[in-house]
């Protein structure tokens, strides 16, 4: 890892957000037919996204959390990226696919700032 300085107070909030998105996501798909195991590990995905989320909005420092919370960080970002992939669709204006992309590469360049 090159170094938690570097991220910034917009970085955690880009990872805030797409930790927040992740988790509507989760919500939505409990909402439908899963089967018992699908459902409890997408539930205990959830409950250390949560945690991660909330931990981040009680204190805005990347130094406060711990290595396996940072992991669930960088997958946070990961579901965060395949959900935008899913929604650059050609029927975007202009500014909404700009805007959709940058969300992607902050996440992205995250992403690869904390695999470093």
């Amino acid at each position: 890892m090159k170094s938690l300085a570097s991220i910034t107070d917009t970085d955690i909030e880009t990872i805030k957000m797409a930790l927040n998105d992740s988790l509507s996501d989760m919500t939505s798909e409990l909402k439908q037919e899963l089967s018992s195991e699908q459902k409890n590990t997408l539930e205990n995905y959830k409950e250390k996204y949560s945690r991660v989320f909330d931990k981040l909005k009680t204190n805005g420092s990347m130094y406060a959390l711990t290595e396996s919370e940072l992991d669930v960080v960088a997958s946070g970002l990961n579901d965060a990226i395949e959900l935008l992939e899913d929604n650059l669709t050609d029927d975007l204006d202009e500014e909404d696919h700009e805007e959709i992309l940058g969300y992607r590469n902050d996440c992205q360049r995250l992403v690869d700032l904390l695999a470093s």
